[in-house]
């Protein structure tokens, strides 16, 4: 039986291109027919097959090439490989279990946008962990700064950015980075610049919608929801904070940020 290019690519689901390099490789040895036209017998489709099962595995292609080169005949050097592909595929399924994991958080979290938007609940704040340096907070000057932060930022989605507000009086904030303290231990983040522990404590809880002017005076979010705390009454105990859960991209580009806030009461 001959099949044609097409014929194979089409039930492979790879290009011609991809079959030729496969021929250029001296992996298949390809026929013409009398006008000239390349085919391929069952027992190219048998290799094209037996290429892709070790591929659709996540065997890289030079891998594939070689394991198929004619110079490798050891199924024992095959076995090992495949055991190596498996532990490396278990790695990737945890990542992506947890991966998932992180992404629910961020999905319950912006879900509360809709009951959250400027109304206010009484809850525990999460027990977090939030790393920031001078000036903004998010970068820093010195290169030693700019590495540590750099592990903490590969840390995402785990880590979330944020905010927080250092003094009420001043109304002075700084961003930063933040993860719950169990995430810290499990995540072995550095811990040497500045970071601050905020335990879980009673708080009021709302989300602010901002504007584009928030990443240049981040104070601005807390301004509301403290103003309502100490119309009600509240004493102010602790620093407030919060997450930036997420942005909507406004005509010409401008940034909505919206901030989940945790408001310590007492």
């Amino acid at each position: 039986m001959k099949y044609s290019v097409s014929d194979v690519s089409e039930m492979l689901g790879l290009t011609s291109s991809a079959l030729h390099f496969y021929e250029k490789e001296n992996l298949i040895n390809v026929k013409r027919d009398e006008n000239g036209h390349r085919y391929y017998t069952v027992v190219d489709v048998f290799r094209f097959l037996s290429y892709t099962k070790y591929r659709s595995m996540g065997f890289p292609l030079k891998t594939v090439v070689r394991q198929f080169s004619g110079v490798e005949n050891d199924r024992y050097l095959i076995y090992e490989r495949l055991r190596q592909q498996k532990a490396d595929a278990q790695k990737k399924a945890a990542y992506y279990a947890k991966l998932a994991q992180y992404i629910d958080a961020h999905i319950q979290s912006a879900n509360r946008i809709e009951d959250l938007l400027d109304q206010y609940e009484f809850t525990q704040s999460p027990h977090t962990l939030i790393l920031h340096d001078e000036e903004c907070g998010w970068v820093s000057k010195s290169r030693k700064a700019q590495r540590i932060a750099q592990k903490w930022v590969k840390a995402m989605p785990a880590m979330r950015l944020v905010v927080t507000l250092h003094s009420v009086d001043t109304f002075d904030a700084c961003f930063g980075y933040a993860v719950t303290f169990q995430q810290a231990k499990e995540l072995a983040l550095p811990m040497d610049l500045h970071v601050q522990e905020m335990p879980a404590v009673s708080c009021l809880h709302t989300i602010v919608a901002t504007s584009e002017a928030f990443t240049e005076a981040p104070h601005i979010v807390f301004e509301k929801p403290i103003a309502y705390a100490r119309s009600r009454g509240f004493a102010l105990r602790g620093k407030p904070w919060g997450h930036i859960l997420l942005v909507e991209v406004a005509p010409e580009a401008h940034l909505k940020p919206y901030v989940e806030l945790w408001i310590p009461i007492g």
